[in-house]
């Protein structure tokens, strides 16, 4: 089930634990300041499966046309991951089509092969490697979905 974003709910993927790698963080007034200011862009969703949030994400406006995706998974997808996968695919065509978007990009950790295999069953497709584009200075793959 998808359900309207609130920021209590990517607070909470964050101090409960991020899939990727592990990470759990406090949700600081910074944290909570984005988390708002998603909540007030109105491009994001929240997955909910068997009455567990599994996910949250949505697209960052950059300019007129042209997103970013961020996501956000919790351990709870790897027992849903059909659904989650589901929950993931219909909620950005959602906000693909309700912004009219023609471009929209995501960025996945090398080394995190789900999130990879994620982005290409969406049908981005990659295009190069940034490197150091984390906070950690990890290198990620560039992926686009252009239509």
């Amino acid at each position: 089930m998808i359900k309207k974003f609130e920021a209590k709910d990517m607070i909470q993927i964050i101090e409960t634990g991020v899939k990727e790698l592990g990470i759990k963080a406090q949700g600081t007034e910074e944290l909570w300041e984005l988390a708002r200011e998603r909540e007030k862009n109105g491009m994001c969703l929240t997955g909910v499966v068997n009455g567990e949030i599994v996910a949250c994400g949505g697209i960052d406006l950059m300019w007129t046309g042209v997103g970013e995706v961020w996501l956000m998974l919790t351990p709870e997808t790897d027992k849903y991951p059909i659904g989650t996968y589901e929950i993931i695919r219909d909620g950005l065509d959602k906000i693909i089509k309700d912004n009219k978007l023609h471009r929209v990009q995501a960025y996945g950790r090398i080394g995190f092969d789900r999130a990879h295999t994620l982005f290409k069953h969406l049908n981005f497709k990659p295009e190069g490697i940034a490197r150091k584009y984390t906070p950690d200075k990890a290198d990620c793959i560039s992926y686009a979905k252009v239509s």
